[in-house]
């Protein structure tokens, strides 16, 4: 599980951990010696991820938080919450929402479009501001934002995503490029298929054979011959939360065994 990055004493805020790659990237931290704080807006999923996380640590330096990404106005507050427990400031910051539907463009609606911009972009932008004037206090942070390959290459039917997730990258280029100069990197990682409940609502099995078929199906696409897990992303964030990756700054990395069509 430890990946060997030296994480001690560096603490992490991640959304969306409850479950899945948000999950994955708490266990890996922790594993580094990280102090990690997840939020999520379903009670069920975090007393399940606590129940997880304790079965894989003694005495983790952890905080499961009840959170809904969309209200904004009270990111102070939640903020306050994780520094408050754990009695420093937010080093690491890993902006993960849980992507919109997969909607036909003329079936989308204004609320549609209100509730995606507000989850996945808006919380992103918000949240990372706050916590860019601690990082830039200290002259060191880490933010690491979850998006999709539609960012890069868009998808039919996933247009919601297909333009917030774009508008993640350029937002996390925008602050690799407006606070590098304080220690401070900001890198975008592209998620492909890879084994989580959103994957699962998308691909829609009938039932656990079915699953498994459009399993085999999709990994017959990939170069690599395989649909990742969760794991692999928790892997890839650890590094990059570390100083092993000071020089890799505003880049949005594609993880999808290569099933990328452009060269960039």
């Amino acid at each position: 599980m430890n990946s060997n990055y030296n994480l001690n004493n560096r603490l992490a805020l991640i959304t969306g951990g409850s479950k899945g790659i948000g999950l994955a990237t708490a266990i890996e931290l922790l594993s580094n010696s990280a102090y990690v704080a997840i939020c999520s807006r379903n009670v069920a999923n975090l007393k399940s991820a606590t129940k997880i996380i304790n079965s894989h640590f003694k005495n983790p330096k952890f905080l499961a938080i009840r959170y809904d990404l969309q209200n904004v106005k009270k990111y102070p507050k939640l903020i306050s919450i994780v520094e408050k427990h754990f009695g420093k400031s937010i080093d690491i910051l890993v902006n993960n929402c849980g992507g919109p539907p997969a909607k036909d463009i003329l079936k989308t609606n204004f609320n549609d479009w209100q509730v995606a911009i507000k989850k996945n972009l808006l919380s992103t932008i918000f949240l990372s501001k706050i916590i860019l004037k601690k990082m830039k206090k200290k002259k060191w942070g880490r933010i690491i934002n979850l998006t999709s390959t539609t960012a890069k290459e868009s998808a039919s039917l996933m247009c919601l995503s297909n333009v917030t997730r774009a508008g993640v990258v350029a937002f996390s280029k925008t602050i690799s490029i407006e606070f590098g100069k304080f220690g401070i990197t900001s890198n975008s990682i592209l998620t492909g298929a890879c084994e989580t409940d959103r994957f699962k609502q998308l691909v829609n099995p009938s039932n656990s054979k079915n699953y498994k078929n459009i399993i085999k199906k999709i990994s017959k696409k990939i170069p690599v011959g395989y649909v990742s897990k969760p794991s692999e992303f928790g892997k890839i964030i650890s590094f990059l939360c570390s100083n092993h990756s000071n020089y890799i700054n505003g880049v949005a990395i594609p993880i999808d065994g290569g099933s990328s069509k452009s060269n960039f």
